[in-house]
């Protein structure tokens, strides 16, 4: 058997996870306990410019008309931050002469200040059959003038009304196109307004209307799908209609939203609906305005006793004359199985409107993960006692610093998933077989090239191979030895980078000197049904079994970036036998020409495992990374 780790989150993931279940009358909670949720908040004068310079204190935040603590805030200045914009132009909706008018103003959008845009920009057209996103990013408004001249709209159907009124046969595929829009956006990085411009199409249903009663039930699982991606994906939408007259003023709403037109998703997520008649470019100018400068806050949220519980969210600032704007409400969900029991700390979570569907996840070992119990949960001196090299740790006297850590520990994973490329670094492994007792009895000593392919979000186990000198892929080394083989452990971190923080849990422990270096130590937990980054166990047949696993962090407080990390399954696993898989890797500093930032990368990895009443020991040294330039055919061995 071999063993490694495999990372299968395609960029489409977001649209993966099972559809909830539709609550009847929901009796809203406001008791916190449950994920943290992050906030962009952006606060404005009278005259609708962004205000900077809040503290903390100037803000309150209601949950469902409750206060609710506000576990972390940070100004941000939009300048210094990871922010993009995308324009979409509607196709579906408008007819020829309105589409002429929406070109026009976009052109003149894109010329403002000669040309040199705030943010990256780019734009997406909807068409009848889908959303066409140009995904090449650009601060050059006349670089993007120059794409638009050169593209070709597509003629809509011959069938189709080419009037104002046109876009009343358009909402159903319109509102697939945005669900299609926010999967690409949600994957990348940072925070993103998307400015859609087009007259609102009718909405699928009626809240208001009895009759529409069944259909809403039906749609409202997407409608908290669209919730969850616009607030994981941090996007804000704003609707730029140029058939309207005045603009929506943001209102109280205790009821979900109906995020079937783009109207009421903008509010919702904390944008603008605007009716700016002709004049676009400037209402298009106020929406991307909002990045200028913005507060990000979190706060833990309610937990809930049934599925689907909509809270309704307001920022309250204690300054007159100045207005808050966010996300206007999220969907709790009931406590998970594996969640906290009474009386414990509760560490963080990095996710959101988690578990729609209220029920157990869906994945074959679910029955396997349902009374795990993650020793982060543990008293400390119980995990020290587990994990010795806990003993110098300072407690944290509580979690009021975790968002804050992930956050920017998951910005430095970022910069790693960009920076990394294709690498290849000289192996040493000894593999070892021991007693009872845990004395080696037999050992091997193996040398290769180990090759460190860029594959984005598609990484692990096939982004890593073992060559020879000549290039030649090596097949697993020991295992007609008995050995068992180990492998995937290059790119491991990339479970902590933003977009993959919310498959675990975490637990601020507190802190701890590693070497020279002062260190945050955190505990995770892999969720069962939310984690896609797996330790694998292969065997010579090639079937696989998928574990998850729990571990400890050790994270440097200045640069954010992981040294050690240790990780152990998140219960054995029956099936295969397999009762302790230990792993613990050092990571190290490698500074590469061709990167300005040093990557840190494993050093030494030691893995040790009992399975079927037999003892194992892996132990992995790499050293010389370097850049791998030479394009080779992977592939096995004759």
């Amino acid at each position: 058997m071999f063993i490694n780790k495999r990372f299968s989150m395609l960029l489409l993931s977001l649209l993966l996870f099972a559809l909830p279940t539709v609550a009847q009358d929901p009796t809203p909670s406001t008791v916190p306990g449950g994920a943290s949720i992050r906030l962009d908040v952006v606060v404005t004068d009278k005259s609708g410019n962004p205000v900077s310079g809040l503290q903390l204190e100037d803000l309150t935040l209601l949950d469902n008309r409750a206060p609710q603590t506000i576990t972390s805030f940070k100004a941000v200045d939009g300048q210094q931050a990871r922010v993009e914009v995308v324009l979409v132009i509607d196709t579906v909706n408008v007819g020829a002469r309105e589409l002429a008018i929406e070109r026009q103003e976009i052109k003149r959008f894109l010329k403002t200040d000669k040309g040199h845009l705030a943010y990256p920009t780019t734009f997406a057209v909807l068409t009848e059959t889908g959303m066409q996103l140009d995904l090449s990013f650009s601060r050059d408004g006349n670089a993007i003038n120059s794409a638009l001249d050169h593209y070709r709209f597509p003629l809509r159907s011959s069938g189709r009304d080419a009037g104002r009124d046109a876009h009343l046969s358009g909402p159903a595929p319109s509102f697939d196109s945005l669900f299609q829009l926010l999967a690409e956006e949600g994957e990348r990085l940072g925070r993103k307004l998307i400015v859609w411009i087009s007259p609102n199409w009718p909405m699928l249903w009626d809240a208001q209307d009895s009759a529409d009663v069944k259909k809403g039930q039906q749609l409202l699982p997407s409608m908290v799908k669209i919730s969850k991606q616009l607030r994981e994906g941090q996007i804000t939408l704003y609707m730029v209609d140029p058939s309207g007259t005045a603009d929506l003023e943001l209102g109280l709403e205790d009821i979900p939203v109906n995020h079937t037109r783009p109207v009421d998703t903008a509010t919702q997520s904390g944008g603008l609906a605007l009716h700016p008649g002709n004049d676009m470019a400037s209402a298009m100018r106020r929406c991307v305005a909002d990045a200028r400068t913005y507060y990000e806050i979190s706060f833990n949220s309610a937990t809930a006793e049934r599925p689907n519980e909509y809270h309704h969210l307001e920022i309250r600032v204690a300054k007159p004359g100045l207005t808050a704007r966010t996300r206007q409400g999220y969907y709790s969900q009931p406590p998970r199985a594996e969640n906290f029991a009474a009386g414990s700390e509760q560490p963080g979570h990095a996710g959101g409107d988690n578990n729609p569907s209220g029920a157990a996840p869906e994945d074959a070992g679910n029955a396997v993960y349902a009374n795990a119990h993650p020793y982060l949960d543990w008293p400390l001196q119980q995990l020290t006692e587990h994990i010795p090299e806990l003993r110098a740790i300072q407690p944290a006297a509580d979690q009021q610093q975790l968002p804050v850590i992930l956050e920017n520990m998951g910005r430095t994973m970022d910069d790693f998933v960009r920076n990394i490329g294709d690498l290849i670094a000289d192996e040493d492994v000894t593999q070892e077989k021991l007693n009872a007792k845990g004395k080696v009895e037999e050992k091997q000593r193996v040398r290769d090239n180990y090759l460190i392919l860029h594959h984005g979000y598609e990484w692990g186990a096939s982004a890593e191979y073992r060559m020879d000198d000549k290039g030649t892929r090596l097949r697993p080394m020991g295992l007609e030895k008995g050995y068992l083989v180990t492998s995937g452990y290059a790119l491991s971190c990339i479970r902590f980078s933003t977009i993959a923080q919310r498959q675990s849990r975490f637990r601020y422990l507190g802190d701890e000197t590693l070497g020279s270096r002062e260190t945050y130590v955190l505990g995770f937990a892999q969720v069962p049904g939310e984690a896609t980054f797996t330790t694998a166990m292969m065997g010579t047949g090639g079937q696989a079994v998928d574990m998850l696993e729990q571990g400890i962090l050790w994270v440097d407080k200045h640069g954010l970036q992981i040294l050690r990390m240790r990780s152990d399954l998140l219960v054995p696993n029956a099936e295969i036998g397999l009762e302790q898989l230990t792993t613990e890797a050092t990571f190290g500093e490698v500074r590469l020409q061709d990167v300005p930032n040093s990557l840190w990368l494993p050093g030494d990895v030691d893995v040790y495992m009992e399975i079927n009443k037999k003892k194992y020991r892996n132990e992995h040294h790499y050293t010389n990374y370097r850049r791998y330039r030479v394009s080779v055919k992977i592939g096995a061995s004759q």
